[in-house]
Parts: C-alpha cells; sequence; structure tokens
C-alpha cells in the first residue's frame, strides 16, 4: 500500500542524483532522495584520521554546464568562495622526467623548454589545438542538449550543434599528438591525467576524450574547501532548502511498475511503499536491472548498445605522513609513471593527492590506483597486498617516504590500519563499509554515441524511469555527471512543463 506520493523520488546519492534532485526541487518538483547506502565522502580510520574514501579535484570548474548549474541552483557564488583555482594544474613525473603544468604561458613555456626541447614546437602546437578544440566543444555543452540524444530532433539538435567538431562522430577523427612518436614521452604525460579523469575503459580512449579530459585537469582544475563532502553537503542542502526530503542513510529493495511505468519504490527496512511520478535511478546499470520486478524490458536495449563491462577498479591508499617526509616542490596533484613500457594500471601508474600541512604539522597523501578486474576477481590475495606495493612505488617517486608515514590505511581491503609509528594493526570502525565491493568500477562500453562520449540512455525502457548515473556521458568524467545530471532533469522538466510552472512561485533567471 502506498503511504505517501512525490513527484520525483531519487535513488542513491551519486552527485548526478544529487544534481538532478537539486535541479528538479528548484524547479518546483517535490523531491525525495534516498541515499540508497551510498558510503560518506570520508571516514574516520582512527580517533582524530580522517581520511577520503578517493581524491578528488573539481575539474569541471571551466565547463558551461557546471556553471550554469550551480547558477541556477544559486550556489555559484558560495562555490567560488570555497574554490581554489590550483596552480600549477599538476605535474606529471615519470623515469627521467618530470613536467609542471602550470597556468602561466611562460612559466610553462620554459617549463617546456626544460623537460622537452626536442620537441617544444610540436608540444606548443597541441596545447594550442586543445584549447581550439576545448573552444569548439565548450559551444555544444553550453547548449541545452540531450546527452545522449534518443528522438529524432534531439539527434538533429546534437548533429547541427557539433557539425563543425573536428572529432567525428566517434570522437577519433583527429590525432592532436600525430607528430610525435608512439613512444615519446610526452604522450604519457597527456594520457595518465586524462586515464585518472576518464570515466570509460581508458586503453580505448579517443582523440577527444584524451584532449578534453586533458585541458579539464589543466585549466579547470580547483580545489574545493572541505573537498567532495562539501560539495555532496551543499547539494543536499540544496535539496532541502527547496522542500526536498533527503533519507539518508536508507535504501529502496524494488520498483513498482505497472502498465509499463514506474509507479513507486519499496523501502527495504519497513516495506514502506512511495509513490512518484518520476523515479530517477543513480545506482549503475546493473543494479539497476535487480530493483525492477522484470529485466526484459532492457533485453533490448542491451541488444543495441550491450552491457557495461567493469575493466578496472578505483583503489585508495591514504597516508598520513610528517610533513618533512614530503618534497616541497610536489604539487597538490602529481600523476607518477613507474615504467612505460609496462601497462598503465596498479603500482605502475598512481595518482597522487597531496594536502597542505596541518596544525599537527603532517600532510595526508591520497594515492589513487587503477586496478584490473581480473586481478580482484581472480585472485583472493591480490588487493590484499596492494598496500606495500603501492608504497614502494611511491618510494621511488617521494624518496625516505617510508621512514616518515606515521598512519596507512585503505577503505577497500580487510585489512587493519596501520599504526606505523607504534608498531601496531588498529581495528577500524564500521569494517562492514570497507572491502573491495566499495570500490568504483570503470566500465567499457561496446557501443558509444555522441562524439564517443555518451553510453546509457537518460530515458530507461521503463516510462517515468529515469537513468542519471555515471555510464550515462562517462567519457567526459566529472563534466559528464553534469551533463547526465541536466539531460535527466530536461526530460522531466518538459514532460511535466505546465505542471511545473504551476507549482512555482516566481520565475526564474533561466526562464525570463
Amino acid at each position: 500500500m502506498t503511504t505517501r506520493a512525490y513527484d520525483v523520488v531519487c535513488v542513491g546519492a551519486q552527485l548526478p542524483t544529487l544534481l538532478v534532485g537539486a535541479l528538479l526541487a528548484k524547479r518546483g518538483f517535490r523531491v525525495l532522495l534516498v541515499s540508497q547506502d551510498e558510503l560518506p565522502p570520508t571516514y574516520e580510520a582512527a580517533p582524530g584520521v580522517v581520511f577520503p574514501r578517493e581524491p578528488f579535484t573539481f575539474t569541471a570548474s571551466q565547463s558551461p554546464v557546471a556553471r550554469r548549474v550551480l547558477a541556477e541552483l544559486a550556489v555559484h557564488q558560495l562555490f567560488r568562495r570555497r574554490a581554489v583555482a590550483v596552480d600549477p594544474a599538476f605535474q606529471v613525473c615519470g623515469p627521467r622526467h618530470r613536467l609542471e603544468l602550470t597556468r602561466e604561458d611562460a612559466l610553462l613555456e620554459r617549463e617546456i623548454e626544460r623537460e622537452l626541447p626536442e620537441v617544444k614546437r610540436p608540444v606548443e602546437e597541441f596545447l594550442t589545438a586543445t584549447d581550439r578544440y576545448d573552444a569548439l566543444l565548450d559551444r555544444v555543452v553550453d547548449r541545452d542538449l540531450m546527452w545522449p540524444p534518443q528522438t529524432f530532433f534531439e539527434r538533429r539538435e546534437v548533429a547541427r550543434a557539433t557539425a563543425e567538431h573536428p572529432f567525428g562522430k566517434d570522437g577519433s577523427g583527429v590525432d592532436p599528438l600525430a607528430e610525435l612518436a608512439e613512444d615519446h614521452p610526452f604522450r604519457w604525460m597527456v594520457d595518465l591525467p586524462a586515464r585518472f579523469a576518464d570515466g570509460m575503459d581508458p586503453d580505448h580512449s579517443t582523440g577527444l576524450r584524451t584532449t578534453r579530459l586533458f585541458s579539464a585537469w589543466r585549466r579547470g582544475a580547483a580545489v574545493l574547501d572541505g573537498g567532495y563532502a562539501a560539495l555532496r553537503d551543499m547539494l543536499v542542502e540544496s535539496i532541502r532548502t527547496h522542500g526536498g526530503e533527503v533519507r539518508d542513510p536508507e535504501k529502496i529493495d524494488g520498483i513498482q511498475v505497472k502498465r509499463g511505468a514506474a509507479q513507486s519504490v519499496r523501502i527495504a527496512a519497513s516495506g514502506e511503499e512511495i509513490g512518484a511520478s518520476w523515479i530517477v535511478v543513480g545506482a549503475p546499470l546493473a543494479s539497476l536491472v535487480r530493483l525492477v520486478p522484470d529485466r526484459a524490458p532492457f533485453e533490448e536495449l542491451f541488444e543495441r548498445i550491450g552491457e557495461p563491462v567493469v575493466r578496472y577498479y578505483r583503489y585508495t591508499l591514504n597516508l598520513r605522513v610528517a610533513a618533512a617526509g614530503v618534497p616541497e616542490g610536489m604539487s597538490r596533484d602529481v600523476f607518477f609513471l613507474r615504467d612505460p613500457d609496462r601497462p598503465r594500471m596498479a603500482a605502475n601508474a598512481l595518482r597522487i593527492q597531496v594536502d597542505p600541512v596541518d596544525e599537527e604539522g603532517r600532510r595526508q597523501l591520497c594515492v589513487e590506483a587503477l586496478i584490473p578486474r581480473r586481478g580482484v576477481e581472480d585472485l583472493p590475495d591480490y588487493v590484499q597486498g596492494l598496500r606495500e606495493r603501492l608504497v614502494a612505488s611511491l618510494g621511488e617517486l617521494v624518496p625516505f617516504l617510508g621512514d616518515h608515514v606515521e598512519v596507512m590505511d585503505s577503505p577497500h581491503d580487510l585489512r587493519g590500519v596501520q599504526d606505523l609509528r607504534a608498531g601496531l594493526d588498529l581495528t577500524a570502525p564500521e569494517p562492514w563499509n570497507r572491502g573491495p565491493h566499495t570500490m568504483r568500477a570503470l566500465y567499457g562500453y561496446p557501443v558509444t554515441t555522441s562524439l564517443g562520449v555518451c553510453s546509457l540512455p537518460v530515458r530507461s525502457p521503463i516510462k517515468r524511469l529515469v537513468i542519471c548515473n555515471d555510464q550515462v556521458v562517462p567519457g567526459l568524467g566529472l563534466e559528464g555527471r553534469f551533463l547526465a545530471a541536466w539531460s535527466a532533469a530536461r526530460v522531466i522538466s518538459r514532460t511535466d512543463k505546465k505542471k511545473e510552472w504551476m507549482r512555482r512561485g516566481r520565475w526564474g533567471k533561466l526562464e525570463l
């Protein structure tokens, strides 16, 4: 029996779902967001030691769609006060090379001449071309389009908007690094930051994805005070401010479908049924299929675009070290490749986020590695031994690091928190929120659309059931999550446009 009803029920507290919930609440819809057991962005490893579950840099600060969403939510000014542009944007390090991507053109030119003098001209031409391609794609992203388009008119709008873009329909029409040899170091210097920002299989990237994601780091990287937790809190507060409700922690165990349309959700703990005009799901497609009573409506979709397949998992290792153990020249974000001739995964390729010195004279390093699916699923001890392998690899970048590490922990293995000062393994709080099942997956997609950056459609095969997750526009990383949220809000707002305007007490800036 349905006890209450909402205009929109959002399932999952991932960033795309939070964004679409906040947008629809701002537009006058009565929104309920159920966290679906989404873990908090941070966790307490030991008394007084709080670590992030994964590194976070806001790389979409220059994206037109991110600015548009934040402006509509009336948090753009607040965001600008709390976000600081990173300079240098990042560093890329490897055998015999260390390139610092600064924001000042004169300093960057000197850096290229110092590190890559023999290819200074092709590198500078690549950076110039990247800026030009970005400007073209910015004009596309700035338009009110569906990502990906599904109807005839939506496809026509996207085709017109992307007609001048040189990368072609699948994003692989141009290789901006064509002048460089296949084994030239600058290729992996570009690939490494793009690889960690990508939401698709990074082993099969395209020219568009590589240049856009590299540029997002170079010109859009910003540090948000409080990290992802602050952004999440900002969006939750926006939902509540505009009359929405957030249930955290809580989850649903089923979506009821009647006559081919989603009707309600069932709360797992109480069995309460909540009616909804629209249901927005932010969970991966595999989890969504388990929530509906019948998989059959999705079979046609799978035949057309295939099912996403896990390629990698994102593994996080957190280190608390004495400030003296971190070189002063390290930037906030560092990408390290140990051996260019080996696959760029696990301990061979790392992303390191370095936090400022705290009041106690310590710093936190959040290290991320992409580990292959087969290693996780086929080798029982693979994840358990990753800490030591990553620290050994990191020791080649940061000499004497091991002498200064005080606390080490990963939320993704089943080991305890290591207090290296006391030589103890501590039992971590909330052990049920730890282990390999907490790692975020990186998927490969058999079929892509819209410049090769989109995969799942926003409109699911079930009416009134909307998909808004990382698998909709995975090829653009963080920017793609904003595009997915904007597209989902567009579908719901346009379908219920008259109803929405009647509910609203005043017009917003975007409507005038």
